[in-house]
């Protein structure tokens, strides 16, 4: 059963500070049907140097093993031109280029109405749903802390969490570099991300600094935790006070440096890697590529929406249950990988559940 197109729409993106603004415009107007404030916006509650990160229109498709998004619990038909309302996503920049995916699509597919999207701490933006209750639905990398619940349950939120992809947090060097070979041990990747010279870690290596280039601010994601976790043993401080490391806030500084520096090394999201291999070398870790199950350095992402939005709201009813029944159709395009279908069946009963009110 195919869904209702609106007859003559196209999508206007608006780039406003922090906030990108995705609406369905009449192409007889040049305004939209309905206006939206800048309610995803950081509030003046964070000084952070916040970015919103760009998506090409052509990427590569990865290897999936997963199947459809269509495959198992098929959750009831949604007709985005029959919603009202507008919407407001905030969160990690990691999972903004696929909630924007889904938001284009949603207009696409005839949603009338304005969608906000904006890059801000995953812990700044559930105060925002929370607290403010300026937005709607939660980009993450990690699951909310009991703390964040607490906060929410105060204003009588409860945000339902719902995982929608995995990501690869890739090890990368220059493309230039043709001494570092293309799978390093754990124990090397400890020693390339502590000591100070390529030496340090392989006598046979140039005796050149290294130069750790890697996420901080809003742009981490998670992943220098993880990364800590997976080599470091957890010794977080290790990563942080070592010699000649860099924290970048956005990608390109990574890329840019790659360009001109063959001995240095960081990471970034396996999307991002993905769509500049020209200047950038992954490194498996144990024999392990990043698109490989058994690749350590995974995280799951996930969206969250309060269960009383979703039980009340038909836009936000309608936006999740139309996230969840495609979102594993445009993850692999973008440079992610779907998650299991089991998974996905349970983020799909979960939803119907709330909706149904029947937690």
């Amino acid at each position: 059963m195919k869904i209702i197109r609106a007859k003559v729409y196209k999508i206007c993106l608006f780039l406003s500070g922090m906030v990108l603004v995705l609406t369905a415009c009449a192409s007889e107007s040049t305004t939209s049907k309905a206006k939206i404030d800048d309610r995803a916006s950081a509030d003046n509650t964070s000084t952070e140097n916040l970015g919103i990160q760009q998506v090409e229109s052509k990427l590569v498709k990865l290897p999936s093993t997963e199947g459809s998004a269509k495959q198992g619990i098929v959750l009831p038909e949604v007709n985005p031109l029959e919603l009202e309302g507008t919407l407001a996503i905030s969160g990690s920049p990691v999972v903004l280029p696929i909630s924007q995916a889904l938001a284009q699509r949603f207009i696409q597919d005839g949603y009338p109405n304005k969608i906000a999207l904006s890059a801000i701490d995953t812990r700044v933006s559930f105060k925002l749903l929370c607290e403010d209750k300026k937005v709607d639905i939660v980009n993450t990398v990690r699951p909310i802390t009991s703390e964040e619940l607490a906060t929410c349950a105060k204003s009588g939120i409860k945000p339902i969490g719902f995982p929608i992809a995995i990501d690869a947090v890739t090890i990368v060097v220059s493309s230039q570099n043709k001494f570092v070979p293309n799978s390093l041990t754990r124990d090397e990747l400890a020693k390339v991300f502590t000591v100070e010279k390529w030496s340090d870690v392989n006598p046979k290596w140039p005796t050149e600094v290294i130069k750790r280039i890697i996420p901080a601010g809003v742009s981490t994601g998670g992943s220098v935790d993880l990364f800590s976790q997976a080599i470091l043993k957890g010794n977080i401080s290790q990563i942080i006070n070592a010699p000649n490391t860099i924290f970048y806030d956005f990608v390109e500084q990574l890329h840019s440096e790659a360009l001109i520096n063959p001995y240095m090394i960081g990471f970034l999201e396996y999307g991002s890697y993905i769509q500049n291999r020209d200047k950038l070398k992954a490194i498996a870790i144990d024999t392990v590529d990043p698109f490989l199950p058994a690749y350590p350095l995974t995280r799951s992402l996930y969206i969250y929406a309060d269960a009383k939005a979703i039980r009340k709201r038909p836009e936000v009813e309608g936006f999740v249950n139309y996230y969840l029944t495609y979102v594993s159709e445009e993850v692999s395009s973008l440079g992610y990988f779907p998650i299991k279908p089991t998974v996905l069946n349970e983020s799909k009963t979960k939803f119907l559940q709330v909706k149904d009110n029947k937690e």
